[in-house]
């Protein structure tokens, strides 16, 4: 039997994940954070066959956008990473290259924007035309005004850390 073509399927077609690359930021949780938000995203049948995620690394100004149409992509992307950055934190440059990209046609359906961050920056003052997430990490966080077109994420370093170390040492 085949699934039937009338079928609805919701399917994440266009998504991406910026990386606050400020002084602040830890290599080992980002990655952490990456492979386990790319788990998630993969659970969902058929994710690449018409996906795109841009994994942005962004300071002040954008440092790096890799784009993943393929889950092989995924294991490069880990294989090389290294944070790029190191200066101040502003979220505007990050809101207007998604923009752009958008503007240009470069995506075709974008779902959202998770933005892992220490939140020490400048947020957008405009709302943009699709769902959008600061993820902070508890052990950094502080009281931070996000917008309230946005969502706010608090995600607790040390269950990231326990899964990461279990991960690690199913290898």
């Amino acid at each position: 039997l085949e699934p039937l073509e009338s079928r609805e399927v919701h399917k994440i077609r266009d998504f991406v994940i910026i990386i606050d690359t400020s002084y602040s930021t830890k290599g080992e949780l980002v990655e952490s954070f990456l492979k386990e938000t790319f788990s998630i995203l993969c659970q969902e049948e058929s994710f690449f066959r018409k996906a795109k995620l841009h994994v942005i690394q962004c300071d002040e100004k954008i440092q790096e956008d890799i784009v993943i149409t393929k889950p092989e992509q995924l294991e490069q992307l880990f294989s090389d990473f290294t944070i790029k950055g190191g200066g101040n934190t502003d979220f505007r440059p990050a809101f207007s290259y998604v923009n752009r990209l958008a503007e240009e046609g470069q995506f075709d359906c974008l779902c959202g924007l998770l933005y892992f961050t220490d939140g020490y920056g400048t947020f957008p003052a405009k709302m943009p035309p699709y769902d959008t997430a600061f993820i902070f990490m508890k052990d950094d966080y502080r009281d931070v005004d996000v917008p309230p077109w946005a969502i706010k994420l608090i995600l607790d370093t040390q269950a990231l850390e326990r899964e990461r170390t279990a991960e690690h040492d199913e290898y």
